[in-house]
């Protein structure tokens, strides 16, 4: 049931962050988008498989946001929030691999790129 669960994903809630890389005479700005994915009745979903590569205790979920978007592959597979803990779980592989659910206080963010 999970399986279909999770293939029923839908994505909404968009936060931006903006990272600036320098080049030797220009800047190229590239925009991080982060989707929230929920469950086709709405509810917000966690990432459960496969275990964060890291956890880092950050005090909300922006600056869990601008953290991920720094640390680039290290955090390609995107974000989990725990809100009760203020704990910042960042993942490596890609989404694509996740077992997502439905947990209280927990909210799971895909990392999207796009270059200007």
């Amino acid at each position: 049931m999970w399986s279909h669960f999770q293939l029923s994903a839908v994505w909404v809630g968009i936060q931006l962050v903006t990272v600036v890389a320098a080049t030797t005479s220009t800047c190229d700005a590239v925009t991080v988008r982060f989707k929230q994915p929920r469950s086709s009745s709405g509810e917000v979903l966690c990432a459960t498989a496969p275990p964060p590569q890291e956890a880092v205790t950050m005090s909300n979920k922006m600056e869990c946001s601008r953290e991920c978007a720094g640390r680039g592959a290290m955090c390609e597979g995107g974000f989990n929030y725990k809100q009760q803990e203020a704990l910042c779980e960042f993942f490596i592989g890609s989404p694509t691999t996740f077992v997502f659910q439905v947990q209280q206080g927990c909210e799971y963010y895909m990392v999207c790129l796009s270059q200007f």
